[in-house]
């Protein structure tokens, strides 16, 4: 998207999703076990004194070992690219294999979210409470909006069901600073919709400028 000659692009810090990366990771040692016992087998199957399959099946061994393989280092280093920015036009939320742009039209506002009352622990199956764990006690940041940018099903294909608000439209997200980042989206929300509203006839930017200085004065 282009920007207006008085626009300057923004690029705010990335925030890793730890709730994405822990979720992912919990299955680095299954993954690895499995690519383990498929290669060891394909090993085991190609010396002279083990033949216990049919001509052709260490080939299906050798396949598995490797698509395992493939899975548990992309459990490694996958999440490590899993992050939310505030930029000048939309928030960011990358994931390793879809990055979702939400533009500032959609967003209503952010809220803080105590993350052990909006899930309700008690209620937990023993994966569910192992997957939230780490955050229980903890605070994420909502991010209302005023409509998905994609159905709501295709979205839980590359986020987290606990990174979609069940109250209402929105996302939450799992990060250490979640007040930083709050700060960056409101700024950047508050900056988008100043540079969209229009100017009146004869005002240049810096009257503009001087008029939302006045107005905050006026507040306090």
């Amino acid at each position: 998207m282009k920007h207006t000659p008085h626009e300057t692009p923004f690029a705010g810090t990335k925030y890793p999703l730890r709730l994405y990366r822990h979720i992912v990771q919990l299955h680095r040692r299954e993954a690895l076990l499995l690519a383990l016992l498929l290669l060891g087998l394909w090993v085991l199957n190609l010396t002279p004194f083990v033949i216990w399959m049919s001509a052709g099946g260490e080939r299906w061994l050798l396949a598995g070992g490797l698509v395992a393989t493939a899975y548990w280092l992309f459990i490694i280093v996958g999440p490590l690219t899993a992050y939310a920015q505030p930029l000048s036009t939309h928030l960011r939320v990358q994931t390793p294999i879809y990055r979702l742009k939400i533009s500032y039209q959609r967003v209503r506002s952010v809220r803080p979210i105590d993350v052990s009352r909006s899930i309700a622990p008690g209620k937990l199956t023993t994966m569910q409470r192992k997957e939230l764990e780490p955050f229980l006690g903890k605070t994420a940041l909502g991010i209302d909006l005023r409509e998905w940018p994609l159905p709501r099903w295709v979205l839980r294909l590359f986020l987290s069901r606990w990174m979609l608000a069940n109250d209402q439209q929105g996302l939450i997200l799992y990060v250490d600073d979640w007040m930083g980042l709050s700060n960056q989206v409101t700024q950047a929300l508050q900056t988008w919709h100043e540079r969209r509203r229009p100017q009146q006839p004869g005002r240049g930017v810096a009257a503009e400028i001087i008029e939302q200085g006045n107005k905050r004065r006026r507040r306090f």
